[in-house]
């Protein structure tokens, strides 16, 4: 089985305006708020639009808040709506509160480090991606074998279980 901070993918830190760092980890956690926000894993991937002609900041800002709920200790804080098919989006953007004294990380954030926090991103996200599938690598000589839990083609369920009522008739 994964051991517990093999699955938090450790990517590297950001630095705040306030003289803070954080440590970018990737939970799943982490991973389902940049889904629920964004629709799909390949969609966070391109979140930031790199031809300069598209937003980048707003969503780089998602992307870091993300990595530092948890043990970075950030909270999420979102408006969720549920529509007609009974599907949960969220709407808007996710605003990351730090615990301690509830600043908002988009306050702590300087433009001017846009390419720390996107290299962290990068780093984290990837490390998060390859951990949670194990990145189809062979184990370092001497470390023992990851396994992960899944499903997978080995799942079994449990067979039937005759009842033992009857069912009652209609009396027709």
């Amino acid at each position: 089985m994964t051991q517990g901070l093999d699955l938090l993918a450790d990517g590297g830190t950001v630095d705040l305006v306030d003289g803070t760092s954080v440590p970018l980890r990737y939970s799943m956690r982490a991973l389902a708020l940049l889904e629920a926000r964004y629709g799909s894993v390949a969609a966070v991937q391109n979140a930031i639009d790199s031809t300069g002609n598209g937003a980048a900041f707003g969503p780089i800002i998602q992307l870091v808040g993300a990595g530092c709920v948890g043990p970075g200790g950030f909270e999420p804080h979102y408006r969720e709506h549920q529509d007609a098919k009974g599907e949960r989006k969220i709407s808007g953007e996710i605003v990351y509160r730090r615990r301690k004294d509830g600043a908002d990380l988009a306050d702590l954030m300087h433009p001017g480090r846009l390419s720390q926090y996107v290299e962290a991103f990068n780093s984290a996200f990837s490390k998060a991606l390859e951990s949670l599938g194990n990145d189809d690598q062979a184990p370092e000589s001497g470390a023992a074998p990851i396994e992960t839990v899944s499903p997978g083609l080995s799942s079994t369920t449990s067979p039937s279980v005759p009842s033992v009522s009857r069912p009652v008739t209609s009396g027709t």
